[in-house]
């Protein structure tokens, strides 16, 4: 073999260990989240009646007294009192009140069969079935006096507020509307894994709302956004879930993230820099444990309910820093698409080829990408445990995890292989497209945890899906970006042809 190819093998093997390496640390990571996941699920689901069977017995049920076969509906209706009788101290022990009702329904119901009354054994059954429903979603008075909700309840309160705006009972208003605002992380997860487009419009007109109900001129158009939020969520309201649906939180949730940190990886690569993509690794693997921490702390010791406040200002902020310092590595990138110049800056840096303090910030920006979109994921999921067999729920989550490493995977292995200029091109693209949408949702959430006014103007644009809200606290900052990229871009080319003038 001669000396080239040599050199072809060490340099390919070299790679193949780097990569190799690189896979095996964001394995362990994303292992170690899901192995304490899968724990706490199972704990929860061995501490928790499961209610499917109830909820199908009273389908059968209800058929059967639908088709006046009240013999029938008996048997079918012994199999539920039977499943009441052996978990009636498990409910009682989380919430007496529950228990007391699910006891009269039953009584309600076991009355009705007995005369044959089938009026009341449904109108019994229905209400049995609401408050079983009401249990395995969590929305449950425990015997501590704390209160979840449900997306069925969400949507009840938002009916019962637009009474109170037709009531013209605005003060009364506010402060239902500023509950919702509080109560939308409890129930954001039903909505996201069925439909991102009804999750970015509620996200909006959950702004709206805010905005209109402050203003006396604009208060009667709150009704039409409660209604139009009410069209929206009560499609999702009683749905049933899937593995699929619970694939598709880690998977929505994660590939914005994934493609900051795969670019900041393959970044690293092209610069032959170790201690970089270490840096980059380190801040992937904390923001992946932080997440889980503090979705565990929510889960177990607050609430989704007491800590909502506490997480729009976690996205808000983490949101508008990240953006910062993407702005910053978009015009980086952008900069150094010119060969010439990106060969004679990593010879200038020798073997280190990013400085000590960009090396930080890159592991800053993957730590900050991870947490701002892990935290959500870690309580969408929690949120689930009870609306599923478990073993899809883990299944989902697997299949979620799968997606994102294969396209990580892809990510890195070819973009290595891309041409230097149009991979820092394109980086230099996602990464400002990404820059402007956290902007935008950043400070949308530190709108709604009250830092920044809810004001809006209605002829701003409104595109939920890009993070674009009619507000100028956020349309200003994303509209100066928009320019400061037009100037970079103009500029660099400017300077090229300079470059290629001088040269000629």
């Amino acid at each position: 073999m001669d000396r080239k190819g040599e050199d072809f093998l060490i340099v390919s093997s070299h790679f193949a260990n780097r990569t190799t390496s690189v896979f095996r640390c964001l394995l362990s990571a994303i292992i170690f989240t899901v192995f304490f996941i899968f724990s706490t699920f199972s704990a929860m689901a061995a501490e928790s009646p499961n209610a499917s069977e109830p909820l199908n017995g009273i389908k059968q049920t209800v058929k059967s007294i639908e088709e006046n076969d009240f013999a029938k509906a008996s048997i079918y209706f012994q199999q539920d009192k039977k499943w009441w009788t052996q978990n009636k101290q498990k409910i009682k022990n989380k919430s007496y009140d529950l228990a007391q009702k699910i006891d009269r329904q039953i009584a309600e119901t076991s009355l009705g069969l007995a005369t044959k009354d089938s009026e009341q054994a449904q109108a019994a059954l229905h209400t049995l079935q609401g408050l079983i429903e009401d249990y395995r979603d969590g929305a449950y008075t425990d015997n501590q006096g704390n209160t979840k909700i449900t997306l069925a309840s969400y949507v009840e309160k938002l009916e019962n507020t637009k009474k109170l705006i037709k009531q013209k009972d605005y003060g009364l208003a506010e402060t239902q509307i500023q509950d919702l605002q509080k109560q939308w992380l409890t129930v954001e997860g039903d909505v996201v894994s069925q439909s991102q487009a009804a999750y970015d419009n509620t996200e909006r007109d959950l702004m709206l709302l805010s905005a209109y109900i402050q203003d006396s001129e604009t208060q009667t158009k709150t009704a039409d956004v409660l209604t139009s939020m009410i069209s929206t969520l009560k499609p999702f309201a009683n749905t049933t879930y899937t593995w699929f649906d619970a694939a598709l939180i880690p998977f929505r949730e994660g590939l914005e993230a994934l493609l900051i940190i795969a670019t900041l990886l393959t970044f690293a690569k092209k610069a032959n820099t170790k201690t970089a993509k270490n840096w980059i690794i380190g801040g992937t693997a904390v923001g992946l444990t932080t997440s889980f921490a503090l979705g565990m702390v929510v889960a177990f010791w607050l609430s989704t309910l007491a800590f909502g406040q506490n997480n729009n200002l976690i996205n808000g902020w983490s949101g508008v820093i990240a953006s910062g310092m993407m702005l910053y590595v978009s015009y980086w990138l952008h900069s150094n698409a010119d060969i010439k110049k990106w060969n004679g800056y990593v010879q200038s840096k020798s073997d280190q080829a990013i400085s000590n303090g960009k090396m930080v910030s890159f592991a800053l920006l993957a730590f900050l990408s991870i947490v701002r979109e892990g935290l959500e994921t870690v309580v969408f999921l929690i949120g689930m445990a009870g609306k599923m067999p478990q073993s899809e729920l883990m299944a989902g989550i697997l299949a979620g995890a799968g997606f994102l490493f294969i396209i990580a995977f892809l990510m890195l292995k070819f973009g290595v292989r891309l041409p230097l200029k149009p991979f820092f091109l394109a980086s230099s693209g996602i990464v400002f497209y990404l820059c402007f949408k956290f902007m935008g949702s950043g400070i949308h959430s530190l709108q709604l945890a009250g830092v920044f006014p809810s004001t809006v103007r209605e002829y701003l644009p409104s595109i939920p899906a890009l993070s674009i809200y009619p507000s100028w606290y956020s349309f200003l900052p994303q509209l100066l970006f928009v320019i400061a990229g037009i100037v970079i871009i103009l500029n660099n080319q400017l300077k090229r042809n300079t470059a290629k003038n001088i040269a000629a």
